[in-house]
């Protein structure tokens, strides 16, 4: 389940909230009101020197094996 951060326009609140990816907004923990999914920025947290050696290598391709190249036979 994702995190998800949102700004209340109307108190300038702002704060996370867990959820599935099918939730379509969250109400203000303060002022009660609905509030507007904020852009996330992504961080990863690493040694030092590692941003220049990392290399995940070649992503594997789509649907090869079923779920998403999971390999588990469904044929999705």
């Amino acid at each position: 389940m994702p995190l998800y951060e949102y700004h209340c326009p109307r108190c300038s609140h702002k704060f996370e909230k867990l959820q599935p990816m099918s939730a379509t907004g969250a109400d203000c923990p303060n002022c009660e009101q609905p509030a507007r999914r904020a852009i996330s920025m992504f961080a990863r947290v690493g040694g030092a020197g590692e941003e220049e050696s990392f290399n995940p290598g070649p992503l594997p391709p789509l649907n090869a094996g079923g779920c998403g190249g999971c390999g588990c036979g469904h044929g999705h």
